[in-house]
């Protein structure tokens, strides 16, 4: 595995490169200074096929976006996961964001992730996610950036809560998060961004009731094909 900061490759192509992840395409478009700032707490990872990117139990506060490739899901390895043969809990894709749970609830992460084997060009963005953490600090990251940071994770989380919902309608968890009060206050100002943190983190608790559903084996049979009911188990 290879990690490397982004000031080490060019701009050009970094521009290029961020360009189809929308969080960063958002905050560039509000403010190239502080598109500038999250690229320098920014990093990209190289990996080959069947090497591992996060263990389960590790906790940390970065969140990934992979770019190219295919990552594996897997809930417990007890031995090198190329040479498991287990199917994966689930596959993550290009555009895809994964590790957010971990970090927006500072919880040890749940999963174990690799490179699929047999995937070539693997290229997974990880972000130092700290910058956000701190609700009353803007002395880097100020109040516009926040927002859109947490406006992207609270749209993420919701779609992976519907993604759920859709599949499994007569769960009790199915209509949780759609009765979570939504902000109605005034927009852009300091009390959304507290709103949309709390959003963002009521959200995670219930995807992770959703995906310990998934691991007890409750909402699966026999027939079922767990990597297409788990595609958003990516805590």
């Amino acid at each position: 595995m290879d990690s490397k900061p982004l000031s080490e490759y060019p701009r050009d192509a970094v521009d290029r490169l961020l360009n189809v992840i929308h969080l960063f395409r958002d905050i560039r478009a509000s403010s190239e200074w502080q598109y500038d700032v999250l690229l320098k707490r920014s990093r990209l990872v190289s990996l080959q096929a069947g090497e591992q990117l996060l263990s389960a139990g590790d906790v940390d506060h970065w969140v990934y976006f992979l770019l190219r490739g295919e990552l594996h899901v897997l809930m417990d390895v007890q031995s090198e996961p190329a040479a498991a043969g287990e199917r994966p809990l689930a596959v993550i894709r290009p555009g895809e964001v994964f590790g957010d749970l971990s970090m927006l609830l500072a919880e040890p992460r749940s999963a174990t992730i690799i490179a699929a084997p047999g995937s070539r060009d693997i290229q997974v963005l990880s972000v130092d996610c700290t910058l956000f953490g701190d609700l009353e600090d803007f002395s880097l990251l100020h109040l516009p950036t926040k927002l859109v940071f947490y406006r992207n994770m609270v749209h993420s989380l919701r779609w992976k809560l519907e993604v759920y919902r859709s599949k499994y309608p007569d769960n009790q968890l199915a209509d949780s998060h759609r009765k979570l009060k939504l902000y109605t206050g005034p927009k852009n100002c300091r009390e959304e961004l507290l709103s949309l943190a709390e959003q963002a983190r009521s959200l995670a608790r219930i995807l992770l009731d959703w995906n310990a559903e998934f691991g007890s084996g409750q909402l699966m049979d026999e027939t079922s094909d767990m990597s297409d009911f788990l595609e958003t188990m990516l805590s």
